[in-house]
């Protein structure tokens, strides 16, 4: 099918265009419905402009006026259309910083941004050109078959920071027939100059991936700009920009020094400079309150730069918290800032939300998404847990805890699986988590805890140390501050260790209440 133009006559802004369901592999957890929607946007040349994005729905029952939504403005992905995240999916961090929106019952809507996978160039950290696309997706989701209600915030990292703080400046204006209550920016760029200048100083330090994206979407802005500093292997750089994705630029700047491009000391380029300042936001009081987040170990941005924001915009009468989180770096702001943004964003919008349904704490369980619970899908999981701690599959103490992962499943089966097709389906698993005793499945347990006790007790002491833990859990790809709350959860009685009690009762009640936020999670693989 044809991609519709947006640029019909007579659509107004934030006009439903079409909306076609989301590739499974690109929705985040706890969202019930998925959609990738082409909606009506306006370029930044004032001229109508077809964008895409993503909206997703959260699971369970909505509240009596709808979700409340999270306009998510995301960060850099790159340039060109293929690194659209609706066409390639959002970033690990990001999705599941979107999965926690979704879980505390927001809807969440994710444009593109104008230029990514539509026609017409992706104007890079032009704020006032983005802003209505993250204004009118709102616009857009509302028209999907949801309840969605008035209320509305945006939230935005790096990049889309910078954007959501734009947005900040003209929602209300812009969109008075919605009700937005306010911003949250995690790490956004807002001194451009600032964050350049920082990030080329040192001639011998490599180049910062950002640094070549940013020159190339100068070419945009600015179609006869001239990099006449660079040298070849600068030219080289930014050229790619304009094609790569983040992660390739990430790549490809790895061993390249400032000094061999010719980025070294950029902003003493006069027209860098000025270009640059160009999209710095503009400080003025802001009519909605603000969560600013600066990570402390940010290799983008320094903190610094948002500290000086935060304290030239409350001057000016804004509403603004400001926390800075001193062991995050630039992606993991996304996980360390989001209890407090979700806290934040609660207290703002009134809003509460009960705990996901049961439905879905199966479908985390249903790794492969086929609707059933299989022998195989618990091999993986043990495969998994003894490979991130570096044991071969055949070892000792990895068989243990396979051949425990096994009794799991075979006590889940033998209490569950009443057709006998040697699976369990939703309703099956459903109907067994109703009730009340789960006797040969707690038996099985205890065998399965040891053999984890024992793959993690790297010194013999006979529990698992909060240094042990996290090591395991930073090898399995957990976040660390999330891994350091769950063991906190784990360690009920304070002392600072686990034992096999603590990780019988963490694998129940994850079994039976699969959540993400289960001291469990982590036995079960990435969610």
């Amino acid at each position: 099918m044809n991609a519709p133009t947006g640029t019909e006559p007579g659509r107004r802004p934030g006009a439903l265009i079409r909306a076609d369901p989301l590739a499974r592999r690109f929705r985040p957890d706890h969202a019930e419905a998925a959609y990738r929607v082409f909606y009506q946007g306006v370029g930044h040349d004032g001229r109508g402009r077809l964008v895409t994005g993503s909206v997703f729905i959260p699971d369970g029952t909505p509240p009596a006026g709808g979700w409340p939504v999270i306009s998510y403005a995301h960060g850099t992905t790159g340039l060109s259309d293929r690194t659209a995240p609706s066409r390639t999916g959002l970033l690990r961090l990001e999705r599941a910083h979107i999965a926690a929106w979704l879980a505390a019952g927001y809807a969440v809507a994710a444009t593109d941004y104008e230029g990514l996978a539509t026609p017409g160039p992706h104007p890079y950290l032009n704020g006032e050109a983005v802003a209505d696309d993250v204004i009118d997706i709102v616009r857009a989701a509302r028209r999907l078959d949801h309840p969605l209600d008035r209320r509305w915030l945006v939230a935005g990292f790096s990049q889309g920071g910078h954007a959501a703080l734009f947005t900040a400046l003209i929602a209300t204006s812009y969109a008075p027939e919605l009700d937005f209550l306010g911003t949250v920016a995690l790490a956004p760029p807002v001194h451009l100059v600032r964050v350049i200048a920082t990030r080329t100083k040192d001639a011998s330090e490599a180049v910062c991936a950002l640094v070549p994206i940013v020159l190339a979407g100068m070419r945009v802005r600015h179609p006869g700009f001239a990099h006449g500093f660079l040298t070849e292997r600068g030219v080289t750089l930014v050229d790619l920009a304009e094609r790569a994705s983040l992660v390739e630029m990430l790549r490809a700047t790895r061993l390249i020094t400032n000094d061999q491009t010719g980025m070294t000391d950029l902003t003493r380029h006069v027209d860098v400079a000025r270009v640059l300042d160009e999209c710095r936001v503009p400080v003025t009081r802001l009519d909605r309150p603000v969560f600013l987040a600066a990570a402390g170990h940010d290799e983008i941005v320094p903190p610094a730069v948002i500290h000086d924001f935060a304290d030239d915009i409350a001057t000016a009468g804004s509403d603004v918290r400001l926390t800075t989180y001193p062991d995050a770096d630039h992606g993991t702001i996304l996980t360390a800032a989001h209890p407090d943004a979700a806290d934040w964003a609660a207290t703002i919008t009134g809003h509460t939300h009960a705990p996901a349904t049961p439905s879905a704490r199966f479908d985390l369980l249903d790794a492969t998404g086929d609707g059933y619970l299989r022998r195989d899908d618990y091999e993986v999981f043990a495969l998994r847990l003894v490979q991130s701690f570096g044991h071969p599959p055949r070892s000792a103490a990895a068989m243990a805890v396979r051949f425990g992962y096994r009794g799991l499943w075979r006590a889940l089966a033998a209490e569950s699986d009443t057709d006998d097709d040697g699976r369990v389906g939703k309703a099956e698993f459903l109907a067994w988590a109703a009730r009340a005793a789960h006797t040969a499945f707690d038996r099985t347990l205890r065998p399965l805890a040891a053999a984890v006790l024992a793959l993690v007790d790297t010194n013999g002491s006979g529990v698992v140390e909060r240094d042990e833990f996290l090591t395991l859990t930073t090898r399995c790809g957990l976040p660390d501050p999330d891994a350091r709350t769950l063991f906190d959860r784990l360690d009920a009685d304070g002392r600072g260790t686990v034992g096999t009690a603590e990780i019988i009762r963490a694998t129940r009640e994850f079994c039976l209440d699969p959540t993400p936020d289960k001291p469990g999670r982590w036995l079960f693989g990435r969610f």
